[in-house]
């Protein structure tokens, strides 16, 4: 849609996003008391998420989801990481992962009003103009209306991992020495796998 319509899309991060989450006043989490904040219980009961909580993810997402619904945005039911908000004459559509949020809409002045609002809650980075996201570099071209998405920085950074960063292109890429009983190559393959794995699920 943004593509098509030539809509504006910034970025922007939480800092620090898990540290905002809130606890519910029904779950009751305690946690050893870290150096300097001693006292004679010995433990903490957490009001605030931290990192390394195994609840931290959620309880941002909650903490996130209401504030949004606040500002008047609603959940996309098949993809709950994606938001909107609509009035008579403006759209805005916002993903999120975690704490890399991606914002548009067809009103600059919107999206404008909408970060600074976010940003009297939280704290924020705004980067402007989407160029990266999650490792993705994005390419935009407004005079025929596309978007590019490139993985090649990871790309590399995988064959570069694997010593593998001049090697010439071949048809199929699984030499066959690679399945000779000779050769034990299955814990590279593990590690390669994982790459790869991590890889295809960032589209």
């Amino acid at each position: 849609m943004a593509a098509w319509h030539d809509w504006e899309i910034n970025t922007f991060d939480f800092n620090g996003a898990y540290l905002n989450g809130e606890l519910e006043d029904s779950k009751e989490i305690y946690m050893h008391q870290p150096p300097g904040y001693e006292t004679p219980s010995g433990i903490k009961w957490l009001h605030k998420s931290l990192y390394g909580l195994k609840q931290a993810g959620r309880c941002w997402y909650n903490t996130l989801s209401r504030t949004l619904a606040d500002l008047g945005f609603q959940k996309i039911h098949a993809d709950l990481g994606v938001f909107y908000t609509r009035s008579e004459e403006t759209l805005l559509i916002l993903a999120v992962h975690i704490d890399d949020c991606i914002i548009t809409g067809n009103s600059p002045a919107g999206i404008k009003d909408f970060k600074k609002q976010v940003h009297e809650r939280y704290t924020i980075t705004d980067i402007g103009p989407i160029h990266w996201i999650l490792g993705i570099k994005v390419t935009r071209d407004c005079y025929v209306h596309t978007i590019s998405l490139s993985q090649d920085s990871y790309a590399n950074t995988i064959l570069t991992r694997f010593n593998m960063a001049g090697a010439n292109a071949v048809k199929c890429p699984w030499h066959l020495d690679l399945f000779s009983p000779r050769t034990n190559v299955q814990p590279m393959l593990k590690k390669l796998h994982t790459c790869v794995r991590y890889h295809i699920a960032r589209p």
